[in-house]
């Protein structure tokens, strides 16, 4: 199996059920959950029409769409740099 492959499969569990798993137990993450609540209570009082919830929601849907895939770009760059380390640590390792 070639390398990105493999990465792009460890990539796909690890921000699937793992870092669910992980988010459960994130303080930090709880506490972004519980200010995105609120900011949505807020935003359901404005009494705004059907069309204007309709971009509102396509706007946050859209920034949404953006984090994801920035944070799996971000993860595979990292994965694919700890491989770099660990084959740059063999090398020196053997030389010595």
């Amino acid at each position: 199996m070639k390398r990105g492959k493999l990465l792009d499969r460890i990539a796909s569990q690890r921000m699937g059920r793992d870092i669910d798993r992980v988010l459960r137990k994130d303080r930090e993450y709880r506490d972004a959950v519980k200010q995105q609540d609120i900011a949505f209570d807020e935003l359901k009082k404005l009494g705004l029409d059907k069309a204007q919830r309709l971009t509102i929601d396509r706007a946050i849907s859209a920034d949404n769409q953006c984090g994801a895939v920035y944070g799996a770009v971000a993860y595979r760059l990292g994965m694919k740099d700890g491989i770099r380390l660990m084959t740059e640590i063999r090398q020196i390792a053997h030389q010595q």
